[in-house]
């Protein structure tokens, strides 16, 4: 159901308004609202030039920003609903926009990458130890994996069943429902550990800024320059 929700979404957004180009955001986000936690510098001061893909990227803007700042970046989203939207927007930038699923974009390709990120997006939508493996496959010695994901605490009880399902609004009100994969922190840092990748910082971000319970769960993990 999860490829038809997005493709359900991105119709709606595109009805709503002009698919137009648009000015890729001046920052990036990993919350749902702006300005809330860091931005594209935890990818490192210098992106010029880095070899960077978004997994998950939906209609495109942190691509589309990662591009201006002068990354080679490919987004990939398995909804066509969504690459339109994004190719649409951001085709202009400079970034490049794949239609697939996470995993055989990662297996299929050969290329090393300096960083690989995901907002909201494949990592967490996706069962994570083969995505995590293949994620780390492609890495550079040294590169860096950055995800958020809803955080398993937002409701105020850690979930204890790391599959479950949730039911989302589209648009227009009506519902679907979502398989995602839930893991507590801990969890996540042993998943990252067994692919080999280190994990460098765990952030707890409160989106809105008043929300009783931590709403966003943001993981940085690098890959050793050493076996």
């Amino acid at each position: 159901m999860t490829g038809s929700f997005w493709d359900a979404h991105a119709t709606a957004r595109l009805a709503e308004a002009p698919p137009g180009p648009l000015e890729a955001p001046a920052r990036m986000e990993w919350t749902q609202q702006r300005d809330i936690g860091p931005g594209a510098e935890i990818l490192g001061t210098d992106l010029a030039g880095r070899r960077i893909i978004e997994l998950g990227c939906g209609p495109g803007h942190n691509a589309a920003h990662l591009a201006q700042a002068g990354a080679r970046v490919i987004g990939v989203d398995s909804s066509a609903g969504q690459i339109r939207r994004a190719l649409a927007h951001y085709g202009h930038t400079g970034a490049l926009f794949h239609r697939g699923t996470a995993l055989s974009h990662l297996t299929r390709g050969s290329v090393p990458l300096d960083a690989i990120v995901s907002v909201f997006g494949a990592i967490g939508l996706t069962e994570p130890a083969p995505l995590l493996n293949a994620a780390s496959r492609r890495l550079t010695p040294g590169g860096v994996l950055a995800f958020s994901v809803p955080h398993p605490q937002r409701s105020g009880a850690i979930r204890r069943t790391p599959r479950t399902r949730e039911v989302m609004a589209l648009p227009d009100g009506s519902t679907a429902t979502v398989e995602r994969w839930e893991l507590e922190p801990a969890t996540w840092a042993r998943t990252l550990n067994r692919a080999g990748l280190q994990v460098t910082a765990l952030q707890h971000h409160f989106a809105p800024a008043n929300s009783p319970w931590p709403t966003t769960l943001l993981i940085t993990a690098r890959k050793p320059r050493h076996p």
